[in-house]
């Protein structure tokens, strides 16, 4: 407690200044910022002071409430070590040097208990009964999913901490540089789903073993934790420990690809694989109610209206106006007829490529029909745009309901309306999980070729094709009774206006022949790989 405002006096205007520093100080952290488990700091803070009187002033019960609550707060340094977040300063006013002094040993004494995560706009009360006290402004208040609050959250982040920390005791940096390696050569099946995990344990074995002390180790963990995404944070939960786990056993390539292979079948990995629970159904149930999100499950198909980005559209052919009469149509001698486009076996080459060479010219583009079953997927949407966010690439600041389903071994191309030797493209673009900018590496990268009139004659076999790895983390303790969900509900919107096509993965061998058209020339491309 300190100025009142008709009373000001100098050691009142340094108690402004210092806490204007404090809020200065504060409000340009960027890292994530911990409470520990720091005791006695506000007799520390008083005990610095040797003047009677002064002392009696900052005897405040509003101001130790801040200092209790908030001035064991920090963040962790690339060192290990932890800075203090509100009393790292280095120009406090005078009478306030001892108390900063006082105030930073007991906090860089203590230990972490968990981050600190806050809804609140303001720490502290800033001015109460004519007096200021101790108070600062909230630069990162805490959103939230829905569904925990701060303080769940934040005991959440504990436990993942203690899971990172048991992962790596357990497994090795050379087990999980190996595990890294194995992922990044596009060894194993669907790789991308855990190569940010395998990156994550890697990245977190080099900075602790980067600084000195158990404390400092277990402090830079803290900090990763604390900004990672929280699938990776609970490895001996997740797929990666079964690669890791035959790494460390010593298992041959062989059997540590088809024990990866087996978990990771695309009708396995992240699928329940019984009917949920009553108790899991209206845990779901109140859930859904309490995020507002009863209508978020009802999809539809897709529609050219629903696509938000697209890498090639069809050139505009402008039509020419009729000349002549009668016998307009016919050459006059002297006049060359036009040369008919003389047509070359198809180039093969990568899809990198044909991005790069061909498609910034081509006007149009038909696609050969493929031999058997093949990568036909078709694109869905949410029923309600206003419907909550449940997709991971879908936020309320940039909406993107899209999503896509293919079928487990492919689909034939009758199975999709398509029939004849050539199918005009009418669009091409990236998945849906890209779009805007989005970055989401788990799911591949790839390129979806829009064709005409395709629609997936089966329906998605009934289903709403909501599959759990594309949900936000919030949804997951459901996933059982989504699932269900999914496959008691079927899609909307079926008809001649959905948009399918084909899916050209990354990492994939192709054998696709495309034709296409830029101006009055006609060349075919067959396409084999990504690059």
């Amino acid at each position: 407690m300190i100025t009142d405002q008709t009373h000001a006096h100098p050691v009142d205007n340094a108690f402004g200044a210092f806490v204007t520093r404090i809020n200065d100080h504060f409000s340009a952290l960027t890292g994530p910022i911990f409470e520990t488990n720091a005791a006695g700091m506000f007799d520390a803070y008083l005990d610095a002071c040797e003047d009677p009187a002064e002392r009696q002033k900052r005897t405040c019960s509003c101001c130790r409430q801040f200092i209790e609550r908030f001035g064991g707060l920090v963040t962790v340094g690339d060192d290990g070590q932890l800075v203090p977040a509100l009393w790292d300063i280095e120009d406090a006013p005078d009478p306030y040097r001892g108390a900063l002094g006082a105030l930073q040993r007991k906090v860089r004494r203590a230990s972490i208990t968990k981050p600190f995560l806050s809804s609140e706009a303001v720490f502290g009360k800033p001015e109460k009964g004519g007096w200021h006290h101790f108070a600062v402004k909230s630069g990162k208040i805490f959103a939230g999913n829905g569904l925990d609050n701060a303080f769940q959250a934040a005991c959440a982040r504990r436990e993942a901490f203690d899971s990172v920390l048991r992962a790596l005791d357990e497994y090795t940096p050379s087990t999980c540089a190996t595990a890294l390696r194995l992922l990044k050569d596009d060894s194993l099946a669907n790789s991308e789903a855990a190569l940010g995990q395998a990156q994550f344990l890697v990245d977190l074995h080099a900075a602790r073993d980067a600084v000195d002390g158990q404390q400092a180790k277990d402090n830079i963990v803290y900090r990763m934790v604390a900004t990672a995404p929280t699938g990776f944070c609970h490895p001996r939960s997740s797929m990666i420990a079964t690669l890791l786990d035959d790494i460390a056993a010593g298992k041959s390539f062989e059997e540590a690809a088809a024990s990866w292979a087996a978990k990771m079948h695309p009708l396995r990995y992240l699928r329940p694989q019984a009917a949920p629970t009553e108790g899991a159904i209206k845990a779901a149930e109140a859930a859904f109610e309490k995020l507002g999100a009863g209508t978020a499950l009802q999809r539809r198909y897709g529609t050219m209206a629903d696509i938000l980005e697209t890498i090639w559209q069809p050139g505009i052919q402008e039509k020419q106006e009729a000349k002549g009469g009668l016998f307009s149509s016919i050459i006059p001698k002297g006049v060359g007829a036009h040369a008919a486009s003389m047509m070359a076996p198809a180039t093969v080459m990568t899809l990198e490529k044909f991005r790069r060479t061909v498609l910034p010219t081509a006007d149009k583009i038909e696609m050969a029909a493929p031999a058997g079953r093949t990568s036909f997927v078709a694109l869905t949407s949410a029923v309600h745009a206003d419907a909550r966010p449940i997709l991971q690439w879908d936020h309320d600041q940039k909406r993107n309901p899209v999503a896509w389903y293919i079928y487990h071994g492919g689909s034939s191309a009758s199975d999709f309306n398509l029939s004849g030797s050539f199918y005009d493209v009418t669009a091409i673009t990236a998945p849906p999980h890209a779009w805007l900018g989005q970055v989401h590496p788990q799911h591949g990268d790839g390129i979806v070729l829009l064709l005409k009139n395709a629609r997936d004659l089966n329906k998605c076999g009934g289903h709403s094709a909501i599959f759990p790895s594309c949900l936000k983390g919030e949804f997951h303790g459901f996933r059982s009774t989504i699932e269900a969900y999914s496959k008691t509900n079927s899609l909307g919107g079926f008809g001649e206006d959905n948009v399918a096509g084909l899916l050209l993965s990354k990492g994939d061998q192709y054998q696709v022949t495309l034709r296409v058209t830029s101006g009055d020339q006609v060349s075919e491309y067959r396409l084999d790989r990504w690059d």
